[in-house]
């Protein structure tokens, strides 16, 4: 019997669900709610209820991409900033327990797994090795080394919104200053229009989820001030870009999530900024691309997730 695999993305409003078979091909999706800033008792209820309506598709695995900082060989997850009382919470012995199956349930960062469905799927095909940047609430990331996701000694590589771009910048949810996720994210934006008060009055009335999108619109009008904003933005992601690449050598960059649909708007200043602080031997032959695969990338990246920990079990 061919083998079918499950890939799960959990968002703060959505889970999303694909299966996928051997081959590639598309088996079947679904999308249901996550509340998963209700905390993890609401999400593990609607999670558990989702996979639930997949039985009988005869699945061989579950791969799950949550945002925050799993144990992949422990199948816990460490810490979830976005989702209630998820300190070191047995995230796969759970959902093992509850679906009452002998399903394997594998999970993964949400952004290592978006790293993968670009690498095999997106705008990463036929790179040995890539880093993939999601622009969303926050600075995501996964790496790809020489065919495989690099996951660290300890299992928590990819966490590359909290490289230090400036020590004396704005505190961190992480607890540190200056991380690139507070200048390259939802967060940074909504951040920097309360400091502004010419923006701040401009976008006044606005609701904080969709300031990003009303900023980009005003830096489409040509309004200085958003310009601004998306130049300053661009000119850290490409700081970012230059950091990972000096130190990774990697010759493929992928950038996506929310915010990559103002792509225009601060693409050539992270190009211009990236050129010149990369050394010369990593800069050639550099590629810094959008990501193909949209929502996509996260779900097809947990059924590669699903498959490739079926096979280290095998």
């Amino acid at each position: 019997m061919k083998r079918k695999f499950l890939g799960i993305d959990i968002g703060g409003t959505n889970i999303r669900g694909k299966i996928l078979s051997e081959e590639g091909e598309m088996l079947g999706e679904r999308k249901t709610r996550s509340d998963a800033r209700m905390g993890i008792s609401r999400l593990m209820e609607n999670l558990v209820g989702f996979i639930k309506g997949f039985a009988g598709e005869g699945v061989s695995a579950i791969g799950i991409g949550i945002p925050g900082t799993v144990d992949r060989a422990s199948g816990i997850l460490v810490q979830a900033p976005n989702i209630a009382n998820t300190r070191d919470f047995p995230f796969a012995e759970v959902i093992s327990e509850k679906i009452e199956a002998a399903t394997p349930v594998f999970i993964e960062n949400d952004a290592s797994c978006a790293a993968l469905g670009e690498y095999r799927a997106g705008a990463g095909r036929g790179s040995d090795s890539m880093v993939m940047i999601t622009l969303g609430t926050g600075f995501g990331g996964g790496i790809i080394l020489n065919g495989e996701l690099w996951t660290g000694e300890d299992g928590f590589a990819g966490e590359v919104g909290h490289m230090t771009i400036n020590p004396s910048g704005p505190p961190c949810a992480c607890g540190g200053r200056g991380c690139i996720e507070t200048y390259v994210s939802q967060v940074a934006i909504k951040r920097i229009v309360r400091e502004h008060p010419q923006l701040r009055e401009k976008l006044a009335g606005t609701e904080e989820s969709a300031l990003p999108e009303r900023l980009a619109e005003l830096a489409r009008e040509k309004d200085r001030a958003a310009i601004s904003v998306w130049n300053d933005f661009g000119a850290s992601l490409g700081v970012g870009i230059s950091i990972l690449v000096n130190v990774l050598d990697v010759k493929t960059v992928v950038v996506g999530g929310g915010l990559s649909g103002a792509w225009e708007l601060f693409i050539g200043k992270a190009l211009e900024e990236a050129e010149r602080r990369c050394l010369g031997g990593a800069q050639r032959g550099l590629q810094i691309k959008r990501a193909d695969l949209g929502d996509d990338a996260g779900v097809l990246g947990a059924c590669y997730v699903a498959e490739s920990g079926l096979g280290e079990r095998s």
